[in-house]
């Protein structure tokens, strides 16, 4: 199968994304190809509910554009899922978003979980997020934020995960979480030895939207179009060039 993975943080390098695909494969199956683009129009890093915004319009071209080069799945990979909902309208190939799909993975290890996240400022966003996920609130144990030097979670990752560790072990200990859910995917590929680290189920929002997107091709299932009906707009002619 064929994943088209959408970042909708603006200006990373080609470089940086084939080193982001090269990660994914390696959890996917052996005969699913992973393309990742990110953005170029919308000239945002999603860091506030604005980004979202700002970033939306691309982000649903991009997706739109993806069914039709023949892609089988879309993935957003963002913990905010921006314009999921608005994606899942326009085209008919399954949207995984890496923050739904996380929270309710976590909801099936543990009765609690907590997430990790970058910035204090984003707590109250990932309170709420959970709300939309289809997981009960009250099983979100905690959100808890870690201050990165720079602010590049990846320009030194053994920091990160030392950080990391000890926010998930507050977690743990003072929050009551079970499990852990890494709450930018600026984390991805730190889960494991942030899981053998700390004793806990760590889940890692990249790698399951990567396998939830596996699973729903491969057993032909998609969003429902009852839930998820086409916008009447996508029936115009201008739409199609819009779009």
């Amino acid at each position: 199968m064929r994943i088209k993975v959408i970042n909708p943080d603006y200006g990373m390098t080609a470089e940086t994304l084939r080193s982001r695909e090269r990660m994914l494969a390696a959890i996917a199956r052996p005969d699913t190809v992973i393309s990742m683009d990110c953005l170029t129009d919308s000239r945002v890093e999603i860091d506030s509910a604005l980004d979202v915004v700002l970033a939306g319009a691309e982000i649903v071209k991009r997706a739109s554009q993806a069914e039709k080069d023949g892609y089988d799945a879309v993935v957003l990979y963002c913990l905010s899922d921006p314009a999921i909902v608005a994606c899942r309208e326009v085209v008919r190939i399954p949207v995984i978003g890496a923050g739904q799909v996380s929270m309710l993975v976590a909801s099936m290890l543990g009765y609690r979980f907590s997430v990790l996240t970058t910035s204090f400022q984003r707590i109250p966003e990932k309170e709420e997020s959970v709300r939309y996920s289809g997981v009960d609130p009250s099983r979100l144990a905690s959100v808890r934020s870690i201050a990165i030097p720079g602010g590049d979670p990846r320009k030194d990752i053994p920091t990160t995960v030392r950080l990391l560790v000890e926010a998930g072990r507050e977690c743990l200990e003072k929050d009551r979480a079970h499990v852990l859910v890494l709450g930018c995917l600026s984390f991805a590929g730190m889960g494991q030895e942030l899981s053998e680290l700390t004793g806990s189920p760590v889940v890692d929002p990249a790698f399951a939207a990567i396998n939830m997107a596996e699973l729903f091709h491969f057993q032909h299932l998609s969003h429902s179009r009852i839930a998820y009906p086409a916008p009447p707009a996508r029936e115009r002619s201008w739409s199609h060039r819009e779009l």
